[in-house]
């Protein structure tokens, strides 16, 4: 019997149009950005990122994996 097979989990973060980094969700839940790419918060799933692009309409939002 074979064992499950464990995703490695590829990290990455996301910007948006005017080059600022995700930083994390606050004030009940609004997206906050931030200039400085050490505010950046990686994420590891893309449901996560699809669900930013769903709560930031009319932006593009750039997913960039991390090595």
């Amino acid at each position: 019997m074979r064992g499950k097979q464990v995703e490695k989990s590829r990290w990455f973060i996301v910007m948006n149009s005017h080059l600022e980094y995700f930083a994390g969700l606050m004030y009940g839940g609004q997206i906050v950005w931030s200039p400085d790419h050490r505010d950046a918060k990686a994420l590891d799933n893309e449901r996560k990122f699809t669900a930013l692009q769903n709560m930031h309409h009319g932006e593009e939002l750039l997913l960039d994996y991390i090595k």
